[in-house]
């Protein structure tokens, strides 16, 4: 199994509604076989960061 691969990257994401910004300069990586958690206070952008990985947005 080659855990170093790629299997989700975002560089700089920003995701703005209208003058508000969600989203500032987001970045992440995962690798095969990693897990991660996005933890964070409501209206954080958590939910806005994973519609725009999903191409929601």
């Amino acid at each position: 199994m080659d855990e170093s691969k790629v299997v989700i990257q975002m560089k700089d994401i920003v995701k703005k509604f209208g003058d508000f910004t969600a989203n500032d300069h987001i970045n992440l990586t995962v690798h095969k076989g990693e897990v991660h958690a996005i933890l964070g206070e409501n209206g954080a952008g958590k939910s806005t960061m994973m519609n725009v990985l999903c191409g929601l947005y």
